[in-house]
């Protein structure tokens, strides 16, 4: 499988994106927690949309160079869940069936799960349907015919 510049290039720019991501839901969380004394636990809740909003927000710009739709919103919002849904199966089997230290856990969720998440956003979340059927990514401008 080759990879072209423009893909990888799109992936660190993703990869940014999601740094920006993590440290406005560190700061979120604190400021929850510390300033206005909500319970950490919905904190953690409330910075995780928060995060996952401006994360769609920002890579839908900067990433993929997309409209806001409803449309790529709802396709996000379903990519995170699914990010979200492997991350607490690796997590449970790393730490709970194997018996091992929860941080290897969060490397290997780290190192697996913005590479799923950037395939699909790129490949489905953010893809465009041209005329005559064929899908093209938003910015490489790589297609398929008939949609596939």
């Amino acid at each position: 499988m080759v990879i072209n510049k423009e893909l990888s290039f799109k992936f660190m720019k993703y990869s940014f994106v999601g740094c920006i991501s993590t440290l406005i839901y560190f700061i979120s969380v604190f400021v929850l927690v510390e300033w206005f004394i909500y319970d950490p636990l919905y904190a953690s809740a409330l910075s995780f949309i928060f995060m996952t909003l401006i994360s769609y927000l920002l890579n839908r710009k900067f990433t993929f160079g997309s409209t806001l739709s409803t449309k790529t919103l709802l396709r996000f919002l379903v990519v995170s869940l699914i990010g979200f849904i492997i991350n607490f199966i690796i997590m449970y089997l790393i730490v709970k069936v194997f018996d091992l230290h929860y941080y290897l856990g969060e490397l290997v969720t780290t190192l697996i799960i913005p590479v799923i998440n950037f395939i699909l956003n790129n490949y489905w979340t953010f893809r465009i349907k041209n005329e005559g059927g064929s899908i093209t990514s938003v910015d490489t401008g790589a297609s398929t015919q008939n949609g596939t």
